[in-house]
């Protein structure tokens, strides 16, 4: 992008990915059709309407990003082809817990289905680590456990004869 000085106005340059296989245009459709990750489903397409022509400028509006992001779009494209449609493994918060410690707490859940406080308090006295119920359950969910609230029913239709003894009971 550059601007001039005299209009404040901007002159969007040129620039787009050419020359791209038809195996490779085919793969890209497969990608940006049947991938499970949006943003690389995005790039994938990006990259084939660049090669059909569409200017920087369009593909801001179609895809709702800067100039800046397309062209770094392009950019990784040029130096990795394929490998840059995903994203690289971003760096998180080191887990509180050894993977020795989420399967015992694993092994807790199962014991006390109903009482993550239980559990809670069990990994800070085993391992003095202050954990919350929160951390409980992202942990729980990353094991694919699912819970359920419990709905209490009503079993059946109770005995008739201990029914009529209760309710003349009430009723004295």
């Amino acid at each position: 992008m550059k601007f001039t000085n005299d209009t404040k106005e901007c002159i969007f340059i040129m620039r787009f990915i050419k020359n791209l296989s038809p195996e490779t245009i085919s793969l890209l459709r497969r990608i940006s059709k049947s991938s499970k990750n949006h943003r690389v489903r995005q790039r994938a397409h990006c990259i084939i309407l660049s090669n059909e022509g569409h200017t920087c400028s369009d593909l801001m509006g179609i895809f709702d990003v800067s100039l800046v992001t397309i062209y770094n779009w392009f950019n990784d494209w040029e130096k990795c082809h394929l490998i840059s449609l995903y994203d690289k493994p971003r760096s998180g918060r080191i887990s509180k817990l050894s993977e020795e410690q989420i399967e015992e707490i694993k092994k807790w859940t199962k014991s006390f289905p109903k009482n993550i406080g239980r559990v809670c308090a069990l990994v800070e006295e085993t391992y003095k680590i202050s954990v919350s119920k929160k951390t409980i359950k992202r942990i729980l969910k990353m094991l694919d456990f699912n819970w359920l609230r419990i709905h209490k029913k009503v079993k059946g239709e109770p005995d008739e004869m201990e029914y009529n003894v209760k309710k003349q009971q009430l009723e004295d």
